[in-house]
């Protein structure tokens, strides 16, 4: 398990890595404006992907490792890949009308053509960084799939590499060379799904897809909920203050969100853990350590931000250093989070996990929608700071009552019989 948590920690890393890299080269090459339009470009198409899922990843990885029978594998894994397929398609399209709306409502950039079909083409890849580590999570291979995710990421930043090269360094410039490398590295992992015998073209099965739509539209809550939590922050900052202060914004965002490897390597393995019968103990536990190893993260990470912002990005983003300190504060209290969420999930509890999520999805829009119009960035820094408080202690308590109830409704073993009755009290 520590061989499997220590690689999984180090793919996680080289992901944040690579996003982080790939914000702060995107802010230095674009300034504040249309750094600002490709945030708002990129979380329309993360957010899109997740939506467009439907929650079938979760439906998958709750369901595949109970299965033995090869042919009951082989017609899930076809279900869920033409499910993946279809999600292409259904997230291409909503991020575009997002984009649109936003270009009537926050910057009219968002709603040109080539800013579209930027954000359509780095939706496929933020799809696939959706469904296809999911995948290999549902098969007990975490150091494969959080390889693979750390890679996808690691595309995207070359993508940016290589598109600043160019002449024209404009916001849908650099999606279009992110959506790229993230598509090439996605590709070549849906080779290797292929060949492990996790991916089949095969026709799929009506009766799989349905209970994959079922089960997962239950935990869609939570995965909206949470998508609202860390990203309608940059919407309603838009809104409120324009593309100028989103970028500055999210160049703080972008850094803050460093400590988050650790949590969220040990929220994965917490989500296969408790789909096995894990203790209650081991929850807390995990929820511990993510919550040490954000802190022993963020604490380097606030020192380097408040000297470096602005020798590197320049004078423009230097309302980012205030921003980085509150947003890290946020990311140590978002940790127990990022393992109770998983282990809800993991559980099969979808309805509580989807009734947290909707509760975040509330609690954010009328936290960011009351403080961010009267203190801008400030405001939606510490709304989300309590936001992710309040869903960190909600999911631990909810998780910990779910499990201390499954073990309460698991038989005890009936105690051997013997010829002694003392021996017999004994041994029960």
């Amino acid at each position: 398990m520590k061989r499997t948590l220590t690689a999984m920690a180090g793919a996680s890393l080289t992901q944040a890595g690579s996003l982080a890299v790939g914000g702060i080269l995107a802010s230095r090459l674009l300034g504040p404006h249309d750094r600002g339009l490709m945030v708002l470009g990129a979380t329309s198409g993360s957010i899109a992907a997740l939506v467009a899922a439907l929650g079938t990843s979760h439906a998958l990885r709750a369901r595949l490792p109970r299965l033995e029978d090869e042919a009951a594998r082989r017609k899930l894994i076809a279900s869920y890949t033409w499910l993946t397929v279809a999600a292409v398609i259904l997230g291409g399209a909503l991020a575009t009308v997002a984009c649109q709306v936003c270009g009537l409502t926050i910057d009219e950039g968002m709603s040109e053509p080539a800013f579209l079909l930027a954000v359509l083409l780095v939706t496929t890849g933020q799809t696939a960084m959706v469904q296809f580590p999911d995948t290999w999570f549902a098969a007990g291979r975490f150091r494969t799939g959080s390889t693979w995710a750390a890679a996808v990421a690691a595309g995207g930043t070359v993508g940016i590499v290589l598109a600043a090269l160019l002449p024209n360094r404009t916001a849908w410039v650099l999606l279009v060379g992110q959506a790229l490398g993230m598509m090439t590295l996605a590709v070549a992992q849906a080779v290797h799904l292929r060949s492990a015998r996790l991916l089949w073209l095969t026709k799929p099965d009506r009766w799989e897809m349905t209970q994959l739509l079922r089960s997962g539209v239950q935990s869609l809550s939570l995965t909206i909920g949470l998508a609202l939590a860390l990203r309608a922050d940059r919407y309603i900052l838009g809104g409120a203050a324009g593309a100028d202060v989103v970028g500055v914004y999210s160049t703080a965002a972008t850094l803050s969100e460093a400590p988050r490897f650790v949590p969220a390597a040990m929220g994965q393995m917490t989500y296969r853990k408790v789909t096995l019968g894990c203790e209650r103990a081991e929850v807390d536990r995990a929820a511990l350590y993510a919550f040490l190893a954000s802190l022993v993260t963020a604490l380097p990470v606030a020192v380097a931000g408040w000297f470096l912002i602005v020798p590197v990005f320049g004078s423009a983003f230097g309302d980012a250093k205030p921003l980085l300190l509150v947003l890290l504060l946020g990311e140590l209290l978002f940790a127990p989070f990022a393992v109770a969420s998983r282990g809800l999930l993991g559980g099969g509890w979808m309805g509580h996990a989807g009734l947290i999520g909707a509760s975040g999805t509330v609690g954010a829009l009328l936290l960011y929608s009351a403080t961010t119009p009267v203190w801008g960035a400030a405001g939606a820094a510490w709304s989300s700071a309590l936001l992710y408080s309040c869903l960190s202690l909600t999911s631990m308590i909810v998780l910990r009552r779910r499990l201390a109830r499954r073990r309460r409704q698991i038989p005890l073993p009936a105690a051997p019989a013997t010829a002694h009755a003392g021996l017999e009290r004994t041994r029960s």
